[in-house]
């Protein structure tokens, strides 16, 4: 039995999209069905996309409501499930202080206290790789905006607590600066709050308290966090990378801006780690073409209109095909129609 681990990485709306481009070229060139991946990793948007898959929605759904298509009878069932309106730019009622609050809605001046300035010391003082996001979300302010109803339409989407197949969602302890992998680790969390928690981006959103931890997008420790399936002994791993350009074949074969290069030599020493135990690895991330003709959508539709994420999505679509298309995926492609084989 062939098993599969799939990444999904953090990038917002623009990432959800993209998400849902690259499943769907998957199934076209290979078969092989995203919602029975052995696990799925989801940063950030990347957790929204691996909820709609562990609740049962399609990657051909996914694609089609990205692409203003009709969805299934199965996955509009699904998706008719969500009746909570998303509101990201809601001020927390919780945290910050009522001062603060106060001040937030009256256009007065919010409090720029660093959420943790111990984050760069702990930085400067680690013989580990260095995570310079991580000092930075230290240095940030708290965030104010509230998320819960990110939390509440993914409790809507999946009612159930948790997934019944394993699935880990990333977020970040703002007191320690260290990853924690909701649905891995020792955390009592619902997958809610846990998505909330992975997506809460630091100096805008209120971190998420979840058993006593201050809990923020797992994309400050990596915007993918695929070495977490290094070790599971899995024949394939596909990543969905939103966050780099290009692939991830080489520590230096790279364009782009500085955060893009930082976190392409991320993922490149990530995939290293898991093709060391022998998995073929499969990253489908934006073209530099993708990028540009992104950008220029998104200069004309600052307000990210559906016409921009339709055009996300399908960009994503055919790259992924391309990627797929090429010999050095034919190893992945061989062993991803072979997941869809029945056991003999």
């Amino acid at each position: 039995m062939t098993a599969v681990g799939l990444v999904l990485g953090s990038g917002g709306l623009h990432g959800a999209a993209q998400h849902a481009g690259a499943l769907a070229a998957l199934v076209e060139a290979t078969g092989w069905d995203p919602r029975t991946a052995d696990v799925v990793v989801g940063t950030s948007a990347g957790a929204t996309t691996a909820v709609s898959l562990r609740a049962g929605v399609s990657a051909a759904d996914l694609h089609a409501h990205y692409a203003g298509a009709p969805l299934s009878d199965e996955g509009r069932a699904i998706v008719d499930r969500v009746t909570t309106p998303l509101a990201l730019d809601r001020q927390a009622t919780g945290e910050p202080a009522a001062e603060e609050r106060a001040g937030a809605r009256s256009g007065g001046p919010r409090s720029w206290r660093p959420a943790n300035p111990l984050l760069v010391l702990r930085d400067l003082c680690s013989t580990a790789r260095p995570r310079p996001v991580v000092a930075l979300a230290g240095l940030l302010p708290t965030g104010t905006r509230d998320g819960s109803s990110l939390s509440a339409r993914n409790t809507e989407i999946h009612p159930d607590p948790w997934p019944d197949q394993p699935t880990w969602i990333c977020t970040v302890d703002l007191r320690t600066g260290k990853r924690v992998v909701l649905g891995r680790d020792d955390v009592d969390v619902a997958i809610g709050p846990a998505v909330q928690a992975s997506a809460a981006i630091p100096g805008w959103f209120q971190p998420v308290e979840v058993d006593g931890r201050r809990l923020v997008d797992g994309g400050v420790h990596s915007t993918t966090n695929a070495d977490l399936v290094a070790a599971l002994g899995l024949d394939v791993v596909v990543i969905s990378s939103v966050r780099t350009v290009g692939g991830a074949a080489g520590p230096t074969g790279y364009r782009g801006t500085v955060a893009r290069a930082w976190h392409a030599r991320t993922l490149w020493r990530e995939v290293q780690a898991i093709r060391r135990r022998g998995a073929a690895v499969l990253v489908l991330d934006p073209t530099a073409s993708d990028l540009a003709a992104r950008k220029v959508l998104a200069d004309g539709s600052p307000d990210r209109n559906e016409h921009v994420l339709s055009s996300i999505c399908e960009a994503a679509r055919v790259s992924a095909l391309a990627r797929l298309a090429l010999p050095e995926a034919a190893r992945a492609r061989r062993l991803l129609a072979s997941a869809t084989e029945p056991p003999r």
